[in-house]
């Protein structure tokens, strides 16, 4: 017997109890909610405007601050990326390698036993 022959009377006599004759499923509703349109209208312009007068305003010039970095700084930054440029280049050569010399010999056997196979079929 599998769980989906079981029916709630048996469940009900099981547990000791009778269906309550009572008993009513509850039907859950959802409310709809309606929301109401939005209304758009054309040439939606106030009839009155305000002028407002322009006064001059007066600004102060100031000189912009022009930050020169010292060459020293400059190549500092540029041997730090170079030298985790070539940190990366030795990593990634590395990676190569282990694929060359790992996953390409194993692709070679597989081709081999599957020749073996066919040929001996």
């Amino acid at each position: 017997m599998s769980i989906l022959d079981v029916t709630e009377d048996q469940i009900f006599q099981t547990l000791g109890k009778g269906r309550d004759p009572n008993f009513k499923p509850i039907e859950k509703v959802r409310p709809v909610i309606v929301k109401p349109k939005k209304t758009y209208t054309l040439n939606n312009i106030k009839t009155t405007q305000t002028v407002k007068t322009v006064q001059p305003q007066v600004q102060a010039v100031s000189q912009p601050v022009i930050s020169v970095s010292s060459p020293q700084a400059e190549d500092d930054s540029v041997k730090k990326l170079t030298e985790d440029l070539n940190e990366l280049n030795n990593r990634v050569a590395g990676l190569q390698k282990m694929v060359k010399w790992y996953i390409v010999p194993q692709f070679v056997v597989i081709l081999v036993l599957v020749l073996a196979f066919v040929v001996k079929s």
